[in-house]
C-alpha cells in the first residue's frame, strides 16, 4: 500500500518537474528561425508535451484534479518569461506570434486534456 502511494507521489513530482523544465525549454525555443521564417517548434512541443504530461499524471494517480499541478508548474515559467527582468530583457515578446500561440495553446492543451479525462472518467462505470 505504501509502495503504491510512493509511486504515485513520485510520478506527480517527476511530471511536475518535467512540466516546469519543458516550459523553460519551450520559452527559449520561441524565437527560433529557419532562414527568415519563424519555426513553431515550441508551439508543437507545448501542445503535444502538455497533453502527454496531463495524461501521464492522470494515469499514474487516477485523479483528474492532480493534472493541475503540472499545469501550474508549466504556467509559472511561461508567465515569468513574458515579463521583463531588471535589465528590461524579454524572452516572450509581443511581436513573436510563436510565443503568444505557445502560451495559449499550451494552456489549452492542459485544459482540454483534463476536461477529456474528467468526462471519460465520469462515463466509465465504477467497479
Amino acid at each position: 500500500m505504501t509502495l503504491d502511494r510512493g509511486v504515485r507521489v513520485a510520478g506527480v513530482v517527476v511530471f511536475t518537474a518535467l512540466a516546469a523544465v519543458s516550459a523553460v525549454w519551450e520559452a527559449y525555443l520561441t524565437p527560433l528561425y529557419w532562414h527568415h521564417t519563424r519555426v513553431p517548434l515550441a508551439l508543437v512541443a507545448a501542445v503535444v508535451g502538455n497533453a502527454a504530461l496531463a495524461r501521464a499524471t492522470f494515469d499514474v494517480t487516477g485523479r483528474a484534479a492532480v493534472v493541475l499541478l503540472p499545469a501550474l508548474a508549466w504556467l509559472v515559467p511561461m508567465f515569468a518569461a513574458a515579463g521583463r527582468t531588471h535589465e528590461a530583457d524579454l524572452v516572450l515578446t509581443s511581436d513573436n506570434w510563436v510565443g503568444l500561440a505557445t502560451m495559449f495553446a499550451g494552456s489549452l492543451a492542459f485544459g482540454a486534456t483534463a476536461y477529456w479525462l474528467i468526462v471519460r472518467s465520469i462515463r466509465r462505470p465504477v467497479p
